[in-house]
């Protein structure tokens, strides 16, 4: 199989032994009723100074592994079996305080969704602040905030001094996911977990964020674990990479070793399913046909063999045990029955490829913005008159026609989302006119404006704090239904389950409440 090789910029491996080493670590996760084994069996190590990444598609467990490193696991979430050894001591026999002076400190962790993993009620610069005043009883209150505001400007924050005294609804994606780099690396941890770091951002802002972790990385020595779902990522960000799927690790290489040779048939599909292998051979785009197994129940045999091509009888019945590659050895390691041939050139024909799209002729004009402008008043305080206005969208025109997809792109904080929210309806435009089907939106009444949101729907950026965290999936899906009188309660579950079908989760999701699910899921 051919593939650009990413260019290697690793230092060599430590020989001293690993400063993280996971063996064998299982979780389960009770829940009301059914048990999900989310970990079974992973183990991997990182040396000192070293980028390991972990790839996999959602809910294959890459997020609960760094998670079970620190302990933070989920409500209903224990360690069954395994241990987690930090730096010779195992941390899944540690007692909190322990694991609370090495969070934040020793290791440093960048969450998925800088939103909800910062304080809504700290400004910026206290929360930066607030790891070295936990973890560094010597440092003062004035030594904190100005370390806080140095570290803001090393992390690249336009105005850091400025931004110290906002609030995180204040900023944009890009801006949030700056501050809690700063904060998890304002006490210089000797690992780095990151996952997902570049979840919803624009291209030129996660290239921009990844090789500022990168160059933190280098810059403080440190070891990094960089979760992610982007192989193009991996290919130039990390030394080695653990290809993880349903709880397991399939296949461990450097990075080079991967790229140029995969064994795992599941990392095979995953090379296959890129679409940039698409767009540069001019071949069709294939796609891993089936879902990851449930790990409610305890699984026998290959674990990939339901979705794969070539599993055999014995791919059903057992399980396979890790192997040494034959010409790499035991730096690249896999569990396949039927591995990729060395020699092979071109991803597996086996493997579903999907009918082309038929693009519909446009229409007539569904949508027409006209000049439109959206300014939002600086705030003041009690001792401050408002300062102004910020230009949120200026002088905006387009139209979109029926069975027309229009693409609206642009960094970090240029007005993107809001144009989407005055769409939707969920914002008031300043000035100019938004047309819908012909008629002025600012004209609807409010029978009308109910209306329209059942014909014209917003997908949040932000999948976490877009469902609320007290109701099952299945009650958020229905409840714009319900809102809009579409149908019988039998007719909006069969919507619903059928829904479910259609972005690949099972039906018994609509039990679940969002905080089960990885992000991806959430997303989907």
């Amino acid at each position: 199989m051919a593939h650009a090789l990413p260019h290697d910029t690793s230092a060599p491996r430590s020989t001293d032994g690993p400063l993280l080493r996971v063996e064998d670590l299982r979780v389960d996760i009770e829940a009301r009723d059914r048990t999900v084994h989310a970990l079974d069996g992973v183990s991997l190590d990182v040396a000192p100074g070293e980028p390991l990444g972990i790839v996999g598609e959602s809910g294959c467990g890459k997020t609960m592994t760094a998670l079970s490193v620190l302990g933070l696991l989920p409500p209903g979430g224990r360690i069954t079996g395994g241990r987690v050894l930090f730096a010779g001591h195992d941390l899944t026999a540690a007692p909190a305080p322990v694991l609370q002076d090495i969070r934040g400190n020793t290791i440093g962790m960048i969450f998925q969704d800088p939103l909800t993993s910062l304080n809504p009620t700290m400004t910026i610069g206290a929360q930066i602040a607030e790891p070295l005043l936990l973890h560094r009883p010597g440092i003062g209150r004035k030594e904190a905030s100005a370390r806080a505001e140095k570290m803001l400007r090393l992390v690249g924050m336009p105005r850091p001094s400025e931004r110290m005294r906002a609030y995180p609804h204040q900023l944009s994606g890009g801006m949030r996911q700056r501050v809690a780099i700063a904060m998890a690396l304002v006490c210089e941890p000797k690992l780095l977990i990151a996952d997902e770091p570049t979840t919803a951002l624009d291209v030129t802002t996660q290239a921009q964020i990844l090789e500022l972790v990168d160059e933190l990385r280098r810059t403080l020595g440190m070891a990094m674990i960089l979760v992610t779902h982007d192989l193009g990522v991996i290919a130039s960000r990390v030394d080695r990479v653990a290809v993880m799927y349903a709880g397991k690790v399939a296949e461990q290489s450097d990075v080079r070793g991967l790229f140029a040779r995969p064994r795992h048939r599941y990392t095979e599909a995953l090379f296959a399913a890129l679409p940039e292998r698409a767009a540069d051979s001019g071949t069709e785009l294939h796609t891993i046909p089936g879902l990851p197994p449930s790990l409610t129940t305890r699984l026998t045999g290959c674990r990939f063999a339901p979705r794969c091509a070539f599993a055999t009888d014995a791919c059903h019945e057992r399980e396979p045990e890790p192997a040494d590659d034959e010409l790499q050895g035991p730096e690249h390691r896999f569990a396949c029955f039927h591995p990729v041939p060395h020699d092979a050139e071109a991803p597996a024909a086996e493997l579903v490829t999907p009918p082309p799209a038929v693009a519909a002729e446009p229409g007539e004009a569904l949508l027409e913005l006209d000049a439109l402008t959206k300014e939002f008043p600086l705030p003041g305080g009690p001792f401050v008159r408002r300062r102004g206005t910020v230009s949120a969208v200026g002088g905006v025109s387009l139209t979109v026609r029926k069975g027309e997809t229009y693409g609206v792109v642009g960094e970090s904080g240029c007005g993107k989302t809001t144009l989407g929210r005055i769409v939707a309806g969920l914002e008031e435009p300043t000035a100019g006119a938004v047309r819908f089907a012909g008629r002025d939106l600012a004209a609807l009444s409010r029978a009308e404006r109910r209306a329209h949101r059942r014909r014209v729907q917003l997908m949040f950026q932000d999948s976490t704090a877009a469902m609320d965290p007290r109701m099952r999936v299945g009650e958020i899906l229905r409840e714009p239904l319900v809102i809009q009188r579409v149908g019988s309660r039998a007719d909006q579950e069969k919507l619903v389950g059928e829904l479910l079908d259609a972005v690949g989760l099972p039906r018994g999701a609509v039990h679940r409440y969002p905080h089960e699910f990885s992000g991806g899921q959430r997303q989907r």
